[in-house]
């Protein structure tokens, strides 16, 4: 059984909003939702009211489907890049039995990142748009993407890596890390990336049932202003 009130007792809830709360508490799960209106309540300094809570776990879905699709097109850029200027995978140090473009498909993100890593400076700079690049700002976007990839809660998770951004050491934010993924994607993408992240904040003209009122709390909302 479902302890709703375990929940409840957590959030202020209208009447109206009770069916629409046990249908997604089904969906989502209890724990992501207590733990959920413990993270708002944490920042509000108050109960926070269920629209937010449900709210939020709408901006997160939203969040994640947009990095889903552009780390899926820095992964296929830079798979292709790889095919398009080596010919043998011992051009890149890998062993295998494959050519190089049977092997490259197969291959993990994490994977890429470290055959990428182990070409030269002027190779690299070509791929990434940045001024200074860090193995380690590589691999907060492969963790960003395990995250996203196994349907992590986003906006309150807590196992990002920390970036450098412009030089200057950052946390591990969920805001960092997405700001670390935009700087390294072709500008082109980064640009449509930016504006889709910017304007996940709005509440959109759909409406399905058991959606309650669109209420983003502002600490929540993402922007990328470089």
């Amino acid at each position: 059984m479902i302890n709703y009130d375990s929940f409840f007792d957590l959030v202020d809830i209208n009447i109206n909003e009770i069916e629409a709360a046990k249908s997604y508490i089904k969906l989502r799960g209890l724990y992501e939702h207590i733990q959920m209106a413990q993270f708002l309540e944490s920042f509000l300094h108050r109960k926070p009211l269920y629209c937010e809570v449900a709210t939020a776990f709408r901006y997160d879905k939203r969040i994640r489907r947009i990095i889903y699709k552009y780390i899926g097109f820095l992964e296929e850029y830079l798979r292709s890049t790889l095919s398009n200027n080596f010919n043998e995978p011992n051009d890149l140090g890998i062993k295998t039995s494959k050519s190089l473009n049977e092997y490259l498909p197969t291959c993990l993100f994490s994977v890429l990142l470290q055959i990428l890593w182990r070409t030269d400076k002027s190779f690299k700079k070509e791929i990434f748009p940045v001024d200074i690049l860090l193995l380690k700002n590589l691999e907060a976007i492969n963790c960003l993407r395990n995250a996203v990839s196994h349907n992590r809660t986003l906006v309150n998770y807590r196992n990002f890596l920390d970036v450098t951004i412009n030089g200057k050491k950052c946390n591990n934010s969920l805001v960092e890390n997405i700001k670390n993924l935009y700087l390294h994607l072709p500008k082109e993408i980064g640009e449509g990336f930016k504006k889709e992240i910017n304007n996940a904040k709005f509440r959109g003209n759909v409406h399905r049932t058991n959606q309650v009122s669109w209420k983003l709390p502002d600490f929540l909302i993402i922007f990328i202003n470089n």
